[in-house]
Parts: C-alpha cells; sequence; structure tokens
C-alpha cells in the first residue's frame, strides 16, 4: 500500500471517528497529493510523500520550539508530529550507517550506496559523521 493510501486510510478513520488529527492529515493528504498532480497529473511516490512530511514535521519542531521558548504548551503540536512520524520510513542506526560503512569502499561510495539503496532512511549529518570516522 502506497503512503498516499494509507495517510487517505488513516484520515477517513479519523473523520469517522471525530479524531483531531483528521484536519493534520486532510492537510498532509492535499498537499502530498498535489506533488505529483503538478508534475504532471500522476500519482505521488511514496519519495515525495516522506519529503511533504519532512516538510511538515520541520514546520512542526519549529512551533515547538517557539512556543517552548515562551514557556507555552507545546503538546498538540508534540502529538501531530507522532502522528506524522508514523509516515516515516524507520531510520538507521548509527551501528547500521557504520556495518555499512566497514563495506563500502570510501566516503564516495557510502554515501552514493546510501543514497540509492537507502534513500529517506538516514540521517544525513549522521551519516556524514559515520563517513569521517569511518573512512578518516
Amino acid at each position: 500500500m502506497t503512503l498516499i493510501a494509507q495517510i487517505k486510510e488513516k484520515q477517513i478513520n479519523a473523520r469517522k471517528s471525530g479524531n483531531k488529527e483528521a484536519s493534520l492529515l486532510t492537510t498532509l493528504l492535499g498537499e502530498a497529493s498535489a506533488v505529483g498532480k503538478n508534475a504532471g497529473n500522476r500519482e505521488t511516490t511514496d519519495a515525495e510523500v516522506v519529503a511533504v512530511v519532512k516538510k511538515f514535521i520541520k514546520n512542526i519542531d519549529e512551533t515547538i520550539s517557539a512556543l517552548s521558548s515562551r514557556n507555552q504548551d507545546p503538546s498538540a503540536f508534540v502529538a501531530e508530529k507522532k502522528v506524522l512520524e508514523e509516515f516515516l520510513p524507520k531510520q538507521l542506526s548509527e551501528d547500521e550507517l557504520k556495518k555499512i560503512a566497514a563495506s563500502r569502499s570510501g566516503m564516495p561510495d557510502f554515501m552514493k550506496y546510501l543514497k540509492e539503496q537507502f534513500n529517506g532512511q538516514y540521517d544525513g549529518k549522521l551519516a556524514s559523521s559515520v563517513a569521517k570516522t569511518v573512512f578518516g
């Protein structure tokens, strides 16, 4: 099942049950669907959906930070972030990245391999740090 289909299913269930997350999922579904439509009236790919989810999470993180700095309660946004994180692929751990790096011939090969085989499943800063540690 595609990510768009998963979001749509969860959004429908949230609407039927009167859940607060229905509005967030409706907005996410609209933005994610628009990516494919704007790129030639096609279905949005899972990678594109992940990019939209990451954009939403980045905005929520900024809001949480701003609210926290003003001593306001960010709990509603923390809950929204948890809902969104369900649609992200499992991220590779530092140990997993080190194992992959050990099997590659150098930093460029390692980074290229990650992008080809694990796109969207690793933190770029962590991968770069691991690469510097392993390859010097």
